[in-house]
């Protein structure tokens, strides 16, 4: 066999080799690109396992914490957000008053929890400056989306295995 077709035979068995190893396969992450045109802002690795992260901000109207927690799941249409938990302190100016079908609200302390499992998809949030939104991810790392783009903000999950 004459030198090129070696170095070319080696250079496929590395490739081969470096498809086949052990997290070769790219990561579970959350992808944040802006809404309209699609420009990458960051990615964030996700737990594989169970991928989730909460939006925490501050109510626009009554200045009082809000979290929505998001966990993905895997359909026939991909990977999806749903809406499984909001926490908050207040009542009115577009907060939940009560529990839909399927649905619990409960008292929480000072706040209320609704449990529930909505589809978000899209999943598309504007981080206006006085809400401080941010992405909290399940290691306690947060990010603060206003400093991403002032922009529409969608996010997905990506890359994770199948369950």
């Amino acid at each position: 066999m004459t030198c090129p077709k070696r170095l070319a035979l080696v250079a496929w068995a590395l490739v081969a080799c470096a498809w086949a190893a052990p997290g070769a396969a790219p990561a579970c992450e959350l992808v944040l690109t802006e809404h309209r045109s699609g420009r990458a802002l960051t990615r964030l690795p996700l737990n594989p396992i169970q991928p989730a992260a909460d939006v925490a901000f501050t109510h626009s109207v009554l200045g009082t914490p809000v979290l929505d927690r998001y966990v993905w799941r895997h359909s026939t249409q991909g990977w999806r957000a749903h809406l499984v938990e909001e926490r908050f302190e207040g009542e009115g100016y577009g907060l939940p008053s009560a529990a839909g079908p399927g649905e619990r609200l409960l008292r929480d302390g000072a706040g209320w929890r609704l449990l529930l499992d909505r589809v978000v998809e899209p999943l598309v949030v504007l981080p206006l400056p006085a809400q401080s939104m941010r992405l909290v991810l399940s290691d306690g790392r947060e990010v603060l989306l206003g400093q991403l783009s002032p922009k529409s903000i969608e996010i997905r999950a990506e890359n994770c295995p199948l369950p």
